[in-house]
């Protein structure tokens, strides 16, 4: 007791030392962040039988602080530092706590020209040079299963389709009074690998990636924009004696014109890429020769009509994507289907220890199964939840139209989204025959507090998205294989600012389709056929306080699970409770 007396004073004393300090230099030092508590117990259901071995039920959780400081030492220079502590649930504080630096950079401006970043950095360029596309099943997500995807991207740093990398960047901007108007410059170098050590005697190499874009107004209406992004290894850092070079050229031409009431753009935009690898030391003595060279190109053409009241967007577009293009940051895929990157919650099933296959639930709630670094080779894919555009926009041997539309009632009565495309592959994969893909989806909500004038909210949404693809020739290479996902959800707020939820998830698979297998430098070497005939389904209901925008509770029961009629896989019931207290502060 006499030591704790003791420590009272000297905590207070430090306590406001520190916040004299503060005080003093508030002005070049501020602080932000973002706090979670997060908790989930799950557990079998009744209805399995045959899995003995698993735990009946499995409790997980954690509570984490982001503390984000912000100095200015000097006018124009920001010194950004996010550290991060995360302790498990399951035992007392300071047992299992973590304590990292999660972000670090510096940023300013040199005379007021230059600007320039240090450290950590969020790159976007073109969709077909750096772009980090959405994961699936993530297009027309409901209100009441957001936080769930809110959390996989602040995990993943998934920040307005941008990849973050750790390099330096810098851009600045000439204005000119003839001729164009003006010329904006962007450069940076980023080191998405470093060397590590492979085996006792064997190293790898650095990978580097590289790039610049500039962008030009020529006029009033029309703007010439290149892009150029390198993906390559520094053999001398490491001890392979074979290294990847991934260039890509990107040009667009955009052409806007705005009227009183409506906004008109086109974009023609093209490029080409290569990749190969190189090798240093061959065993016929031969060196510095390329190997397993490809290239190819691309053109896409996208008209876009909105008007200036935001009731209505519409997006016409072709594109053409040669089956030999490679660009590794905008194929790279989100979702990672590797073998060592399972599933975190149940992994195995049934007594026979099965590898349970992902399912829709894990794709919505699992940030563990997303990936960060850039891929060379074009990853692998589930054609369950993917199959049209598993690459997005940029994906290879595709050729056809695409369209969308979003419709917004000018008094908020509904939200509607439509979006299609008819595409085709540009030469046929194992057979002269080609697939052809159909994609049609759209989404619906409705703000019914808004129809009945009433003060508390209450929306419901729904929306339906559907894939098909298909191939004919012989009997035996034919393709007919299709997927519906529909999503539906209802929002009530019963007393000001809580709210009741619940929602319902479905994605029915059913058809034949061949999985591609790729070697290691990306080329295809064996088709796999797959038989599926599936349903996924997860059914939520729950309960949300918002407190004010930026803090929430929230407590919500999910039934999840997976049914094959084909028993390729065996069926799988699970149920799960979460508790979440999210602060932005």
């Amino acid at each position: 007791m006499k030591r704790k007396l003791i420590q009272l004073p000297v905590f207070l004393a430090i306590f406001f030392s520190t916040f004299g300090l503060h005080a003093q230099m508030n002005e070049n030092i501020w602080f932000d962040g973002f706090s979670r508590s997060y908790f989930t117990r799950d557990a079998l259901d009744k209805s399995l039988i045959d899995d003995t071995i698993s735990a009946k039920n499995t409790s997980s959780g954690y509570n984490l602080l982001d503390l984000n400081t912000h100095v200015n030492p000097i006018q124009n220079i920001e010194i950004f530092a996010q550290l991060r502590i995360r302790n498990s649930f399951g035992s007392f504080f300071g047992s299992g706590t973590e304590i990292n630096v999660r972000q670090l950079k510096a940023k300013g401006v040199i005379n007021n020209k230059i600007r320039f970043s240090v450290g950590d950095l969020f790159l976007k360029q073109s969709k077909f040079t750096l772009y980090n596309y959405d994961e699936e099943l993530s297009v027309h997500e409901n209100d009441m299963l957001k936080f769930y995807r809110d959390i996989i991207h602040y995990e993943n740093f998934y920040n307005e389709n941008r990849w973050r990398l750790q390099g330096i960047q810098t851009d600045f901007s000439f204005k000119f009074d003839r001729f164009i108007r003006n010329l904006d410059i962007d450069f940076f170098v980023t080191r998405p690998r470093g060397s590590f050590q492979i085996n006792k005697s064997n190293y790898s190499s650095d990978l580097i990636y590289s790039g610049g874009s500039i962008l030009s107004n020529i006029n009033k209406r029309l703007k010439l924009s290149t892009n150029y992004v390198n993906l390559f290894e520094l053999a001398s850092s490491g001890t392979k004696n074979i290294s990847v070079r991934n260039p890509v050229y990107d040009i667009s031409l955009i052409h806007s014109y705005n009227s009183e009431n409506y906004h008109i753009q086109q974009t023609l935009q093209t490029g080409f890429s290569k990749r190969y690898w190189l090798h240093t030391e061959l065993e016929n003595a031969v060196l510095d020769s390329i190997s397993n060279d490809t290239k190819g190109m691309y053109f896409d053409l996208e008209n876009k009509f909105s008007k200036q009241d935001s009731s209505l967007f519409l997006t016409l577009g072709f594109r053409y994507v040669d089956p030999n293009f490679r660009s590794a940051g905008a194929q790279t895929r989100r979702l990672n289907y590797d073998d060592i990157n399972r599933n975190t919650i149940y992994p195995f099933y049934t007594n026979m220890s099965l590898i349970r296959p992902p399912s829709m639930f894990d794709i919505v709630t699992d940030d563990q199964l997303y990936n960060q670094d850039l891929s060379s080779v074009l990853m692998a894919f589930n054609p369950i939840y993917s199959n049209i555009l598993p690459y997005g926009d940029a994906t290879p041997n595709r050729i056809g139209v695409h369209m969308k539309a979003i419709m917004n009632n000018k008094n908020n009565l509904f939200h509607a989204k439509f979006n299609s495309g008819f595409f085709k592959e540009a030469i046929g994969q194992g057979t002269s025959e080609k697939r052809k893909f159909g994609l049609i989806s759209g989404f619906l909500k409705i703000n019914l507090h808004e129809f009945l004038n009433w003060q508390k909210k209450l929306t419901i949404s729904a929306s339906s998205e559907n894939e098909i693809t298909q191939r004919g020739g012989k009997d035996v290479s034919k393709i007919n294989f299709f997927s519906h996902h529909t999503n539906a959800s209802i929002n009530a707020e019963l007393i000001k600012k809580f709210f009741i939820q619940a929602s319902y998830k479905q994605l029915n698979a059913k058809g034949n389709e061949f999985v591609t297998q790729r070697d290691n430098y990306g080329n295809i070497s064996y088709f796999t056929l797959t038989d599926v005939d599936q349903k996924d389904h997860m059914l939520s209901v729950g309960m949300l306080y918002k407190f004010k925008k930026n803090l929430y509770a929230k407590l919500n029961y999910s039934w999840w699970g997976m049914t094959s009629f084909d028993q390729n896989y065996l069926n799988y019931k699970y149920n799960r409770l979460l508790l979440i207290l999210s602060v932005k502060l």
